[in-house]
Protein backbone atom coordinates (compact mmCIF):
# COMPACT_ATOMS: atom_id res chain seq x y z
CA UNK A 1 0.00 0.00 0.00
CA UNK A 2 1.42 3.12 -0.61
CA UNK A 3 0.03 6.91 0.81
CA UNK A 4 0.56 10.37 0.22
CA UNK A 5 1.24 11.59 3.04
CA UNK A 6 -0.05 15.20 3.96
CA UNK A 7 -0.18 17.70 6.95
CA UNK A 8 -3.34 17.85 8.71
CA UNK A 9 -5.36 21.01 8.79
CA UNK A 10 -4.75 24.14 10.06
CA UNK A 11 -1.22 23.39 10.80
CA UNK A 12 1.78 25.53 10.77
CA UNK A 13 5.41 25.31 9.09
CA UNK A 14 7.49 25.40 12.17
CA UNK A 15 10.79 26.33 10.71
CA UNK A 16 10.31 30.33 9.38
CA UNK A 17 13.60 30.28 6.93
CA UNK A 18 12.78 32.27 3.44
CA UNK A 19 14.20 31.26 0.40
CA UNK A 20 16.22 34.19 0.04
CA UNK A 21 18.31 33.38 3.59
CA UNK A 22 18.61 29.89 2.05
CA UNK A 23 19.95 30.43 -1.24
CA UNK A 24 22.74 32.65 0.51
CA UNK A 25 23.45 30.06 2.53
CA UNK A 26 23.85 27.83 -0.31
CA UNK A 27 25.48 30.25 -2.25
CA UNK A 28 22.57 30.24 -4.69
CA UNK A 29 22.84 33.87 -6.07
CA UNK A 30 20.58 33.28 -8.90
CA UNK A 31 18.38 30.77 -7.21
CA UNK A 32 18.61 28.52 -9.62
CA UNK A 33 18.83 25.68 -7.01
CA UNK A 34 16.23 27.00 -4.05
CA UNK A 35 13.35 27.77 -6.72
CA UNK A 36 14.24 23.81 -8.12
CA UNK A 37 13.43 22.81 -4.44
CA UNK A 38 9.79 22.17 -4.63
CA UNK A 39 9.82 20.22 -8.07
CA UNK A 40 12.56 18.30 -7.70
CA UNK A 41 14.79 15.72 -6.03
CA UNK A 42 17.75 18.26 -5.75
CA UNK A 43 20.77 16.95 -3.51
CA UNK A 44 22.05 20.23 -1.04
CA UNK A 45 23.65 17.75 1.75
CA UNK A 46 27.06 19.08 -0.51
CA UNK A 47 26.65 22.57 -0.13
CA UNK A 48 24.46 22.70 3.31
CA UNK A 49 25.31 25.22 6.29
CA UNK A 50 23.44 24.88 9.40
CA UNK A 51 20.76 27.83 9.11
CA UNK A 52 19.22 29.01 12.34
CA UNK A 53 15.82 30.38 12.64
CA UNK A 54 12.81 31.06 14.46
CA UNK A 55 9.95 28.76 14.79
CA UNK A 56 6.50 29.77 14.18
CA UNK A 57 4.77 31.31 16.68
CA UNK A 58 2.35 29.22 16.88
CA UNK A 59 4.32 26.74 19.11
CA UNK A 60 5.12 29.53 21.65
CA UNK A 61 1.67 28.26 23.03
CA UNK A 62 1.45 24.71 21.44
CA UNK A 63 3.48 21.74 21.37
CA UNK A 64 5.16 20.45 18.13
CA UNK A 65 4.18 17.89 16.20
CA UNK A 66 7.00 14.97 15.73
CA UNK A 67 6.78 15.39 12.34
CA UNK A 68 6.00 18.66 10.29
CA UNK A 69 6.44 20.23 6.79
CA UNK A 70 8.83 22.71 5.42
CA UNK A 71 7.94 23.16 1.67
CA UNK A 72 8.72 19.42 0.73
CA UNK A 73 11.19 18.53 3.63
CA UNK A 74 9.94 16.64 6.60
CA UNK A 75 10.82 18.37 9.77
CA UNK A 76 11.64 15.46 12.09
CA UNK A 77 11.86 16.08 15.79
CA UNK A 78 15.01 14.09 17.96
CA UNK A 79 11.59 11.11 18.60
CA UNK A 80 10.72 11.21 14.62
CA UNK A 81 14.74 11.09 13.67
CA UNK A 82 15.26 8.27 16.07
CA UNK A 83 12.60 6.05 14.51
CA UNK A 84 12.69 6.53 11.19
CA UNK A 85 16.05 7.75 10.32
CA UNK A 86 17.87 4.66 9.41
CA UNK A 87 14.81 3.39 7.17
CA UNK A 88 14.33 6.42 5.37
CA UNK A 89 18.03 7.49 5.10
CA UNK A 90 18.46 5.41 1.60
CA UNK A 91 15.79 7.75 0.37
CA UNK A 92 17.03 11.12 0.51
CA UNK A 93 19.31 13.07 3.18
CA UNK A 94 19.37 14.57 6.58
CA UNK A 95 20.21 18.08 6.68
CA UNK A 96 20.63 19.98 10.62
CA UNK A 97 19.19 23.00 11.15
CA UNK A 98 18.58 25.54 14.15
CA UNK A 99 15.26 26.25 15.08
CA UNK A 100 15.16 28.32 18.55
CA UNK A 101 15.17 25.63 20.73
CA UNK A 102 13.94 22.78 19.48
CA UNK A 103 16.60 19.79 18.17
CA UNK A 104 14.68 19.38 14.72
CA UNK A 105 16.15 17.92 11.39
CA UNK A 106 15.72 18.52 7.99
CA UNK A 107 14.81 15.43 5.74
CA UNK A 108 14.83 16.50 1.71
CA UNK A 109 13.34 13.13 -0.04
CA UNK A 110 15.92 12.88 -3.35
CA UNK A 111 13.69 9.68 -4.47
CA UNK A 112 11.84 9.04 -7.13
CA UNK A 113 9.13 6.47 -7.24
CA UNK A 114 8.81 4.57 -10.75
CA UNK A 115 5.00 5.38 -11.93
CA UNK A 116 3.30 3.01 -13.97
CA UNK A 117 2.99 5.21 -17.84
CA UNK A 118 0.01 3.71 -19.14
CA UNK A 119 -1.82 3.49 -15.98
CA UNK A 120 -0.73 7.10 -14.78
CA UNK A 121 -3.48 9.02 -17.05
CA UNK A 122 -3.00 13.12 -17.55
CA UNK A 123 -5.84 15.22 -17.14
CA UNK A 124 -6.85 17.69 -19.96
CA UNK A 125 -8.67 20.85 -19.64
CA UNK A 126 -9.58 22.65 -22.45
CA UNK A 127 -6.97 20.64 -24.56
CA UNK A 128 -3.90 21.27 -22.37
CA UNK A 129 -2.59 19.20 -19.62
CA UNK A 130 -4.15 19.94 -16.21
CA UNK A 131 -2.56 17.50 -13.11
CA UNK A 132 -3.51 13.75 -13.37
CA UNK A 133 -6.37 11.70 -13.15
CA UNK A 134 -4.68 8.38 -12.26
CA UNK A 135 -1.93 7.51 -10.61
CA UNK A 136 0.17 4.00 -10.18
CA UNK A 137 3.41 3.86 -8.91
CA UNK A 138 5.18 0.54 -10.63
CA UNK A 139 5.23 -1.57 -7.22
CA UNK A 140 8.32 -3.55 -8.04
CA UNK A 141 10.50 -0.11 -7.72
CA UNK A 142 8.92 1.26 -4.29
CA UNK A 143 8.92 -2.32 -2.66
CA UNK A 144 12.14 -0.92 -1.88
CA UNK A 145 11.36 2.96 -0.88
CA UNK A 146 10.18 3.65 2.06
CA UNK A 147 9.40 7.55 1.37
CA UNK A 148 9.32 8.51 -2.01
CA UNK A 149 8.27 11.04 -4.79
CA UNK A 150 6.69 11.08 -8.28
CA UNK A 151 8.10 13.19 -11.15
CA UNK A 152 4.64 12.88 -12.66
CA UNK A 153 3.46 14.82 -10.24
CA UNK A 154 6.43 16.97 -10.76
CA UNK A 155 8.09 16.56 -7.47
CA UNK A 156 5.40 17.94 -5.44
CA UNK A 157 4.18 15.73 -2.87
CA UNK A 158 5.92 12.69 -0.71
CA UNK A 159 4.98 9.40 -0.91
CA UNK A 160 5.23 6.60 1.80
CA UNK A 161 4.93 2.63 1.99
CA UNK A 162 2.93 0.61 4.38
CA UNK A 163 6.41 0.43 6.20
CA UNK A 164 7.05 4.23 7.00
CA UNK A 165 2.66 4.04 8.30
CA UNK A 166 3.47 1.38 10.30
CA UNK A 167 6.45 3.04 11.60
CA UNK A 168 4.72 6.27 12.67
CA UNK A 169 1.64 4.29 14.29
CA UNK A 170 4.26 1.76 16.23
CA UNK A 171 5.78 5.26 17.88
CA UNK A 172 2.80 7.25 18.19
CA UNK A 173 4.35 9.73 15.94
CA UNK A 174 2.11 12.98 15.52
CA UNK A 175 1.47 15.72 12.87
CA UNK A 176 0.84 13.00 9.41
CA UNK A 177 -1.65 11.89 7.90
CA UNK A 178 -1.74 9.02 4.91
CA UNK A 179 -3.89 9.37 2.09
CA UNK A 180 -5.20 6.59 0.84
CA UNK A 181 -5.90 8.51 -2.43
CA UNK A 182 -2.54 9.82 -4.08
CA UNK A 183 -4.24 12.83 -6.30
CA UNK A 184 -6.07 14.14 -3.48
CA UNK A 185 -4.57 17.76 -2.50
CA UNK A 186 -6.69 18.78 0.26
Amino acid sequence: MIYRLKRPEDSYEVVQLSLTVLAKLINDPGYQIVRKLSSSCIKLSDRWVTPSCIAHPYYATHPLTDISFWGNFLVLNRIAFDALSAHIAANGEFLPINVEGYDLTLFNCTMLGAEVKEQSLIKYQDGFPFGLETLVFDESDVAGKVIFKSELQGCKALYVSKAFKELCEAHSLTGVLFDENLLNVF
